[in-house]
């Protein structure tokens, strides 16, 4: 998908793809916030991996004590492993869909003191690419600035910030975003 061309590099998808179009505009607006000096947040990640470590742990241990001891005294031991690790793989989906949804990127800025949040999608019969962004003052700091409290919803069409050939218009892309993202740290004035 991505192409390097004299130590810069050139994005170039295929403009029938929604998929590959909006991957290549989750990844621009990464590079976009982490150059502005966000550093990104695992949160979500760390909490799917947990709950896989654990029904993974479980099995683990149902294996060695099942190579062990022999199948009937080892069967309990194997129902509550496969109950387990069904539940953390259950609990994994339910935090996929109920609490990350479209969330791609979360990052924080401690100089400016609050997070972003960033979520897109994109429908495969429409080539619209949907953002929303939405901000929060980092836990725990002095004093925060209040920020527009609503999430900002930034709807375009692909055909805005790709070339005919497929290539990634990244200064077009850019300025779109950083007038959003703007729009959104503005502070409150009602």
């Amino acid at each position: 998908m991505a192409k390097a061309e004299a130590g810069q590099s050139k994005v170039k998808v295929n403009t029938s793809s929604v998929g590959e179009l909006k991957t290549a505009c989750d990844t621009g607006l990464k590079e976009l916030l982490k150059e502005r000096g966000y550093e990104e947040m695992h949160t979500h990640t760390d909490v799917k991996l947990i709950l896989g470590y654990v029904g993974i742990i479980f099995c683990a241990i149902d294996f060695v004590y099942s190579w062990k001891y022999p199948f009937s005294q080892t069967k309990w031991f194997s129902y509550i492993s496969v109950s387990v690790y069904a539940l953390t793989s259950g609990l994994a989906l339910i935090y996929s869909y109920a609490v990350q949804r479209d969330t791609f990127f979360v990052g924080y800025n401690k100089a400016k003191g609050h997070v972003v949040s960033a979520g897109s999608r994109a429908k495969s019969n429409d080539p619209t690419y949907r953002l929303t962004l939405t901000t929060r003052p980092i836990r725990g700091s002095q004093d925060p600035p209040v920020y527009n409290s609503r999430p900002l919803e930034l709807k375009q069409r692909f055909v805005a910030w790709f070339h005919e050939d497929g290539e990634f218009a990244r200064p077009q892309f850019n300025s779109d975003i950083e007038a959003a993202l703007e729009t959104l740290l503005t502070k409150k004035t009602d």
